[in-house]
């Protein structure tokens, strides 16, 4: 092995090492807390595409609330199903963990896909080409909104793996020789993110860009690529038509107004100027500006025609999801997340290009000066940009972490309540319905949605809507003051912070019979009870219930001893014996001052 060859070795090891670095930070923001909010399933699609899989199974009913949708992500989850079925595990929670630990993969891939094709367009083992790869995969990395997303059991990270593989192998086709096979596989991974979502048509231009140049300068190869590329994009684009002419929901809106939003210069500027959102647009407007003129002064250059080519996947995504979806930081900035994947690409390539013409101009300078000069642009960016970044995406794990109230509701309710209707607001429409909440208990609670839970007072929603309980946000439960649900109503337990949903007060609809005032220890009170009738018949049971509250958490297990006597005796004729709450919940697990 020559010299050459050993140092090339051994930059390469120190490049891939440098990478490994990142994906691994990135991967803590990723696998951290993926399994967030479960068993409670809290995104409002996860469970509409495990579903509609299972529909496609001929397992279940979802009314064809998907018909004609892309069928990539489906068949995935159709072949997660069926392995864990084989492993008799079958409850939706555990699948979607499954699949949101596979988005995170797929977002990992894309990071490093991102990376290597910022890396080849420059020179292969120059220092631009190594840092551009580098700040590339950084940049998606940390970015906050991309680390919101990453990690759902949807489609969408999946789509950003396609498109970015099939820009990467497009621009290797574009800037190697022989490259026919490259260009091929860009045509597959271009097709495969169509059939992820309809709307990325663009994916496959690197591959038809590629084709073009293979075209120019071998015929026979080139005729042999366009004809195998036509057959794959017209079997992809009889799938994609035949569904967009079907699907509900985007595609309703797309075929209603579609053309018309395209040409709305100020829905695709919307879109545009979200796709470059995640990475700080004034800092990738800077950056990028300042990266073409130093193209044009530096002698080491990236490559003109895989950046154009970069570039148009950032217009053209945005521009193709405005026949639908109109992108704010709040809502749908999945559906530009591919674009931001390639401005990630451009943005490394920018910002590497600006630190290699100006190590050149500083080692004319004097060579002391150029190491100085290729440390400031990754410095500045760290500073600038990836710290902001990673301080901002910090709170979306630790929010992760926290526990879900609903799922401790749903639990206690499963143990401590007697089955009836539940009164919930949107933040619990799904609480209770274990096919689109995940969550399946003992005892089954029909729900009753409605936000204006103070529209009725409590007799009334008993009486018209036979409601046994209301579940309402706290905060609106203490802003009372006065009227029927503080004098008719019994307040449960409260589900209180910690909890990365919005904190919850169950409330009864009707109060105990006879309050009381009883303590047992420094821990348990008894502070109410309903009482039997004053009569009873030989061999007839007497219905008994005791309100319990817990100033603190109990130091043991407790009993509790209910001897019914006659008045002139003390031998008992009844009694039983047991925990004073349910089994599940002995008194040493009393953890609510309610």
């Amino acid at each position: 092995m020559t010299n050459n060859e050993h140092n090339n070795n051994s930059a390469e090891r120190r490049w891939w090492i440098g990478l490994l670095v990142i994906v691994a930070v990135a991967a803590i923001f990723r696998v951290v807390g993926y399994n967030f909010s479960l068993p409670y399933v809290d995104h409002p699609d996860e469970p509409v595409f495990y579903l509609t899989a299972l529909e496609w199974r001929g397992l279940f009913d979802n009314q064809a609330y998907l018909t004609g949708y892309p069928p990539l992500y489906i068949w995935l989850i159709m072949g997660v199903q069926v392995v864990m079925e084989t492993l008799g595990i079958t409850s939706m929670a555990a699948a979607v963990a499954v699949l949101r630990l596979i988005s995170a993969g797929f977002s990992l891939l894309t990071l490093i896909l991102s990376a290597l094709t910022a890396r080849s367009l420059f020179p292969r083992g120059s220092l631009a080409g190594d840092a551009a790869g580098w700040i590339a995969g950084s940049a998606w990395g940390v970015a906050p909104l991309v680390v919101e997303n990453a990690i759902y059991a949807t489609p969408d990270p999946l789509l950003y793996l396609l498109v970015s593989a099939a820009l990467y192998l497009g621009v290797r086709a574009l800037t190697e020789p022989n490259a026919t096979r490259l260009a091929l596989w860009s045509v597959v991974g271009g097709g495969l993110a169509i059939l992820a979502k309809y709307f990325t048509l663009t994916a496959v231009l690197p591959s038809l860009v590629a084709a073009a140049v293979v075209w120019r300068t071998d015929r026979r190869r080139g005729i042999r690529l366009a004809v195998i590329s036509i057959v794959i994009l017209a079997a992809v684009i009889a799938i994609a038509v035949t569904g967009i002419l079907v699907v509900p929901r985007e595609g309703a809106t797309a075929r209603e107004g579609g053309f018309a939003n395209i040409l709305n210069v100020g829905r695709v500027a919307n879109n545009i100027y979200h796709a470059l959102v995640p990475l700080n647009f004034t800092a990738f407007a800077l950056i990028v500006g300042l990266g073409a003129v130093s193209w044009f002064a530096g002698k080491t250059r990236a490559k003109v025609l895989p950046i154009a080519v970069t570039a148009a996947l950032i217009v053209t995504i945005p521009w193709l999801a405005a026949t639908f979806s109109e992108v704010n930081v709040r809502e749908r900035m999945k559906d530009v997340l591919p674009a931001t994947a390639a401005a990630c690409v451009l943005f490394g390539v920018a910002a590497a290009q600006i630190m290699s013409t100006l190590t050149e101009f500083s080692a004319r300078r004097g060579p002391k000066l150029a190491p100085l000069a290729a440390v400031i642009v990754p410095l500045a960016l760290a500073v600038g940009v990836l710290f902001p970044h990673i301080s901002a995406s910090t709170p979306i794990l630790q929010n992760r972490l926290l526990p879900d109230a609903r799922v401790a509701l749903r639990l206690w309710a499963d143990e401590n309540l007697e089955s009836g209707t539940v009164l919930v607001g949107e933040d619990n429409h799904k609480t209770f319905n274990p096919f689109w909440g995940g969550i399946v208990g003992r005892q089954w609670f029909d729900w009753w949605l409605n936000d204006d839970w103070a529209a009725l007072p409590p007799a009334e929603w008993r009486a018209q809507h036979g409601i046994s309980y209301a579940v309402i946000e706290r905060n609106a439960w203490a802003a009372q003051t006065s009227g029927a649900w503080l004098t008719d109503a019994l307040p449960l337990r409260t589900f209180g912070a910690p909890t990365r949903s919005p904190e919850y007060v169950v409330v009864r609809l009707w109060t105990m019979q006879q309050p009381l005032e009883a303590r047992f220890g420094t821990a348990i009170r008894l502070v109410g009870a309903d009482l039997p009738a004053t009569t009873a018949t030989a061999g007839a049971s007497l219905p008994f219930r005791f309100y319990w509250q817990a100033d603190n958490t109990p130091p043991s297990d407790y009993s509790l001893f209910i001897h019914f006597t006659p008045l002139d005796a003390d031998q008992p004729l009844a009694q039983v014996d047991g925990a004073p709450a349910a089994p599940a919940r002995p008194t040493y697990a009393w953890n609510e001052p309610k």
